[in-house]
Formats: structure tokens, sequence, C-alpha cells
């Protein structure tokens, strides 16, 4: 038997903290848009983009106008608890955030024991960290590729530092574990810094997803004509 602190270390590796699990509902967004999916979103981010949707998740300070509750907000739990948590006849588990990757560790059990019993997981990161090769080895295990990233690095608008929201050597690993790209996009000059990233992260046009902002249907359906054209124009 190891001792009471070793056995503490041990399990802290699979607790990961959550702000809520739900669903079944629609993936709203990506590649499998329309999808029936149970979504876990995971607290705590290194980012602090000022539209974000989910502030509840990391914004303690008041930051983007209000400070929300770390303690109501949060809950720390077993990795297992969360995966019987999942609507075990919903197949598509998405995770998001937060940013779900700054828990990686915890994160890639709560995977392991999603896929072992049979659904596939998609994660939605800012793509600024880099996977650990575990992830890796994952791919390879699932030769169906049962884990989707879906990644979306934060433009200027974000108001988030270049330095700090954009990683090209992580994007250039996400790219290889088959990953797609999602930026979310407020006007036309938006194209030529997604143009850059992906020049130099070597992104293919087919992996890149753009995504009007708007917190509203309005603001979504009032930018959706210039992101169609943009979206025709680069194929």
């Amino acid at each position: 038997m190891p001792d009471t602190d070793e056995s503490n270390k041990i399990m802290s590796k699979h607790l990961l903290t959550v702000s809520e699990v739900f669903g079944p509902t629609l993936q709203g967004e990506g590649i499998s848009q329309g999808k029936p999916a149970t979504f876990i979103r995971t607290a705590l981010c290194n980012l602090d983009c000022k539209w974000c949707d989910t502030p509840f998740t990391w914004d303690w300070t008041g930051k983007n106008g209000y400070a929300y509750s770390k303690a109501l907000e949060t809950r720390r739990l077993p990795t297992d608890t969360i995966a019987d948590m999942v609507d075990k006849h919903c197949k598509r588990v998405v995770i998001s955030g937060g940013e779900p990757m700054i828990q990686q560790t915890s994160l890639l059990q709560l995977v392991r024991t999603l896929r072992e019993r049979g659904h596939v997981v998609e994660i939605e990161t800012n793509g600024t960290q880099i996977p650990n090769p575990d992830w890796l080895a994952l791919a390879v295990e699932y030769s169906d590729l049962g884990v989707q990233f879906n990644v979306s690095p934060k433009l200027w608008h974000s108001g988030v530092e270049w330095d700090t929201a954009i990683n090209i050597d992580a994007l250039i690993y996400y790219k290889h574990l088959g990953a797609v790209f999602k930026f979310v996009v407020k006007q036309p000059h938006c194209i030529h810094q997604v143009e850059y990233i992906a020049n130099l992260a070597g992104l293919e046009a087919d992996t890149i997803w753009l995504m009007p902002e708007g917190r509203t249907a309005l603001e979504v359906t009032d930018n959706l004509q210039w992101v169609f054209d943009e979206c025709v124009r680069h194929n």
C-alpha cells in the first residue's frame, strides 16, 4: 500500500475542475454541427477574451463586467464521476471550456474512460497548449479517430495579445492529430490574420471553419453574408 501522501498524488491526477455537464443537445459548431451530443464544460482558462460567452468558467475578477464566484461555478470531480454523468445513450461527447487542455493529464484519463464506454469525443481548445505525447498514442490506439480536436485560435478582436493567443508549434501538433480549426471572425480583414496563421502552421483550407462573431442571432445573421463569401473564395 502506498502512503497517504502518495495516494493523494495518484488520486489528484484523476480529478478535473468542471463548470457543468449538460445534454443531450445538438452540437452547434464545426464539423459535427447538428449532431446530438452531451457537453462537459471544464472550468478555468489561460486566456481572457473580451467577447467570451462563458466567462463564468474563469472570470473571478469581473474583467468582462461581472465577477463570478469560483466556489459556486466550479466543482472538482473524479473523472469516473464525470463520465457517469454523461448520457450513456448519446455517443458523442463534446468537452469544452474554459480551456480543457490546461488540465490535460486528467482530461486524458476522462477521454480514455469515455472511449472505453463507446463514446466519440470532441475536445474544443484554443490551441495554445501543446498536447503531451500520450494524445498521439491515444489516436493510434483508436484508429477510428474517436478523439476529434476542434481548435479555435483567437484573433485580434479577442483582446488577447498575439504571443499569448497564438502558439504556432501547438497548432502544428494539433494538425498532425487530425484537428479542424475554427476561427471566430468579426470583420473582413480578420481573414488576413487567418491566412497568416494558416501559412505559418501549414493548415489546409478544408480543415478551416469560419464562424461570425455574435452573441445574438441577429448579430450572427448580419455577419453571415460576408463570411459566406470568404468561405467560397478560399475554398
